[in-house]
């Protein structure tokens, strides 16, 4: 696996709308599966399966009749448009994603007292988030790009 994050779409064959099977067809049986509910139970349950050799962890939503809606990634290997960004620090990350024209980026600050470090900067017209921790990137979290009035599009 090249590990190209493809922002959208997926990582490299995994692509967002893709059943379970389909998933553990090319990633084979995960270390962990988690399942929770948020607050607002209309949107039902969410799976999670983390792959811990690879740094990865998936996610499937109930409401989206349990497609592969949201990835994550930890390690420095995988690549966003051919650059690696786990590692860097804030001010190397927004100049690299400034480089590549990615011109809607926000910040927010999601520090708590446990963990006073984390900072979320993020790009909603890609639907990538960029987790900072004590001024470093330490994860990229994307899934499928959202229309206007919030519907998903599923890759073809």
């Amino acid at each position: 696996m090249t590990q190209e994050i493809k922002a959208g779409i997926g990582l490299d064959s995994l692509r967002f709308g893709m059943s379970k099977e389909e998933v553990e067809n090319i990633l084979g049986k995960p270390n962990e599966i988690d399942t929770h509910t948020d607050n607002n139970e209309d949107d039902g349950a969410t799976e999670s399966w983390h792959y811990d050799d690879q740094e990865l962890s998936i996610s499937f939503e109930e409401i989206d009749d349990f497609k592969l809606f949201s990835i994550a990634v930890s390690n420095k290997s995988y690549k966003f448009k051919n650059k690696k960004l786990i590692g860097l620090k804030k001010k190397e990350l927004i100049e690299e994603l400034e480089a590549l024209a990615i011109d809607d980026l926000k910040t927010e600050d999601w520090s708590t007292d446990d963990n006073l470090g984390q900072e979320l900067i993020f790009s909603e017209k890609l639907s990538i988030n960029f987790w900072m921790e004590d001024g470093e990137l330490s994860e990229i979290q994307w899934g499928p790009l959202l229309e206007d009035e919030g519907y998903i599009i599923w890759p073809e």
